[in-house]
């Protein structure tokens, strides 16, 4: 039997019950607005993350978020059932103890108890619905991909370094594929990049030529650079010009450590535009090159000799040496002139025609330039003295070419376990050095004094 409801009019006051309803589903509409709310930080996170720990993230904030009772229904769904019956009961519980303390007659409290829903029926009415909203981001079982697809659908995106493409893509699994390709092959081409700047000065080796190649092109620019230097020491005070160069050698040598070395290939590539076919081929496989060389020489005669003896010096330098190569392989045929293995070493490889063409090619530009310079000496000066002294300067210029091996000595790789630098006995070192220190005692034979001879300022003006 089904106890009559009484009427209610407008002026009475509803029961408790339906209050107690009302509320419950006005604080479960805030509790699912709340829930996605936090649904959407989380997804901004995977935004800005890479999806990364998104599970555990939204799972996190989702629990924190929801009421007590969304929290229940969510465990029925995807967790512990035994709990969520048990939050369920006491809040059924609760209902009907604060039902029971209203001002109501205990009969309209019975009919209210008999017309109230039951427990399932509020759990599938009003709480279900946020159950069934949050699933998917509550349920341990649902896969990252899945979740990103299902509340974000995110489309992954990633730009090729190599061709510029955008590989566009909802799958975690391939976006991480996609990103470890990308990363490889930027590798490569670093590599790529570094194997081929490392070898670019063996690139240009195999177009220059060997030491035993006539060269004229070189001969000429050493014989120029010569004269200029030997002018500049002239025209320049010693106080100034020294420096100068000292800064030029040093450069030149910082330069020769590095050009090898990881990022310094583009070195190699200033030397080939700037000396081009000039250079020779072991300058360009691992060795200095004679620039070095013939800075550092021309710097130390200048700076231990006076400045007419060192630049005699330097004009040795630059007439001696390549007139010497030149006579040398013009003349490699006549076997009685050759020296093969040398004294100890010295002469290895060098020809006895080859140093008197060098000789005899300085000859005449020694006497004309002492022809025309001043003597500052009580001692008469005669063409005699003056052609002794350019024959001396001369055989001394060709002597000290003619003493430096060929191939030249060269450091060890490592002394001692440690790397040694590609150094070598060169003649652009050795012959003006030895050059003016003949020339000084050459002077002091001939009673004219190291410092007794000033040449022209301009050498043959």
């Amino acid at each position: 039997m089904v106890a009559a409801v009484p009427r209610v009019t407008s002026q009475e006051i509803p029961d408790s019950t339906t209050i107690k309803r009302v509320a419950m589903t006005a604080f479960m509409t805030l509790s699912l607005l709340a829930s996605m709310t936090t649904s959407v930080s989380a997804m901004d996170g995977m935004r800005s993350h890479g999806i990364t720990n998104f599970q555990s993230t939204l799972r996190k904030h989702s629990a924190s978020s929801l009421s007590p009772r969304s929290r229940a229904f969510l465990t029925v769904k995807g967790g512990s059932s035994a709990q969520a019956e048990q939050d369920v009961d006491t809040m059924a519980a609760e209902d009907i103890e604060s039902s029971n303390t209203d001002e109501d007659s205990p009969a309209d409290a019975a009919e209210a108890a008999d017309d109230a829903p039951s427990t399932d029926t509020i759990v599938n009415d009003e709480i279900l619905d946020v159950a069934e909203d949050v699933e998917e981001v509550a349920d341990p079982s649902t896969s990252t991909a899945e979740a990103a697809t299902g509340l974000a659908s995110l489309p992954l995106r990633i730009s090729t370094s190599q061709m510029g493409n955008e590989i566009v893509t909802n799958d975690i699994k391939e976006f991480s594929r996609a990103k470890k390709r990308m990363a490889r092959r930027e590798k490569r081409q670093a590599r790529r990049k570094l194997k081929k700047e490392e070898k670019s000065h063996k690139k240009y080796a195999k177009k220059l030529k060997n030491r035993n190649s006539l060269n004229i092109g070189r001969k000429v620019m050493h014989a120029a650079c010569g004269f200029w230097f030997a002018f500049l020491n002239q025209v320049i005070p010693k106080d100034i010009f020294l420096p100068f160069m000292t800064f030029i050698s040093t450069g030149t040598f910082a330069m020769e450590c590095l050009r090898y070395r990881k990022g310094f290939g583009w070195m190699n590539d200033c030397l080939n535009f700037c000396l081009g076919g000039t250079l020779r081929k072991h300058e360009m496989e691992g060795k200095f090159t004679g620039s070095f060389y013939y800075f550092l020489g021309t710097t130390i005669a200048i700076a231990a000799f006076p400045g007419s003896c060192a630049s005699l010096g330097i004009i040795q330098l630059a007439l001696a040496d390549p007139s010497a190569s030149y006579f040398g392989r013009m003349t490699k045929n006549v076997y009685w002139s050759r020296i093969e293995n040398g004294f100890f070493g010295l002469g290895r490889n060098k020809g006895v025609l080859g140093f008197l063409g060098g000789a005899l090619v300085c000859v005449p530009f020694n006497f004309y330039a002492l022809s025309i310079a001043k003597f500052h000496t009580a001692k008469e000066v005669t063409n005699a003295s003056i052609a002794l002294a350019s024959l001396g300067l001369g055989l001394a210029g060709a002597f000290a070419d003619l003493c430096v091996p060929t191939p030249a000595l060269t450091m060890p790789k490592k002394v001692c376990g440690v790397p040694m630098l590609p150094l070598h006995v060169d003649d652009n070192i050795v012959v003006p050095i030895f050059s003016a220190y003949a020339c000084t005692k050459i002077f002091d034979y001939l009673g004219w004094g190291a410092s007794g001879v000033e040449l022209a300022k301009y050498l043959v003006i």
